[in-house]
């Protein structure tokens, strides 16, 4: 079937379910804290999926939004706010030209979305949009993968692995069949999921793409956009973890702070 997990945001949550999303805000707002920031108190997530991250903040009693552009990920997220009665608030939009009910002093991009934009207009127009909808002393964190995985695919993030609840379980292929054009930087692969319910077996798969983005690439975007410094980068979500070539850093974390 060819069917986009991101029309099936259950499927998607249950798939993505292997990360501590309590213990990923702590670093968050650790992360923030190191850069200056003692006290959060309205942010957004960015491509929030089935937003774990803006629900966790808004757990927390921060004031929370999240963007995505699929109504399926943001109704389904809408319904766990409501159902919670929790301060975060679900816009369909794209990060590239969103606009907020107000500014916040923290926007988050998780789970290396950020390598969905392909193009060098995408990510410039992106840090635009995000630095208009912070305010002055607002930061923005963004997890990419890792750039030894443009010249190692998989060495540092694993491609297969499979997530149940104990009822239903769900086996993910993320690309691993992945070509990338050297003239554009952009992978092409095959997304494939199999979930297996207490009766049947379901199986979908679509085509992504993605840009591959080196530390070189992101710090020149950066500098380009003139609307954010690098304020601290790390390899995991871990203040303790630097972002270099050993084996602990597996992400590339960047914290900006807006000019």
């Amino acid at each position: 079937m060819s069917e986009s997990p991101y029309s099936r945001p259950e499927i998607y949550a249950l798939a993505f379910s292997f990360r501590d999303y309590p213990k990923a805000v702590d670093f968050l707002t650790e992360a923030a804290a190191a850069a200056g920031m003692d006290r959060i108190e309205s942010m957004v997530e960015l491509g929030c999926g089935p937003g774990q991250y803006c629900l966790e903040f808004a757990r927390r009693g921060v004031t929370a939004f999240g963007i995505d552009l699929s109504p399926e990920m943001v109704g389904y997220a809408q319904t766990k706010a409501e159902q919670a009665k929790l301060p975060c608030r679900l816009i369909e939009a794209d990060m590239r030209t969103f606009r907020l009910p107000q500014k916040v002093d923290l926007a988050i991009c998780m789970m290396a979305t950020f390598h969905l934009m392909l193009t060098n207009r995408d990510v410039v127009e992106h840090f635009d949009t995000v630095a208009d909808n912070l305010t002055d002393t607002g930061l923005y964190i963004i997890e990419l993968s890792h750039p030894k995985d443009m010249f190692n695919p998989g060495s540092a993030a694993r491609n297969k692995w499979t997530m149940d609840d104990g009822l239903v379980s769900v086996s993910t292929e993320w690309a691993c069949d992945a070509v990338i054009d050297p003239l554009t930087e952009i992978n092409t692969g095959t997304v494939h999921f199999a979930v297996k319910h207490p009766t049947l077996v379901e199986e979908f798969s679509f085509q992504e793409q993605w840009r591959e983005i080196s530390a070189g690439l992101i710090r020149a975007l950066i500098e380009l956009s003139g609307r954010f410094k690098i304020a601290a980068m790390y390899g995991d979500l871990d203040l303790n973890v630097p972002f270099d070539n050993s084996d602990k850093a597996w992400r590339m974390v960047i914290v900006l702070r807006k000019m």
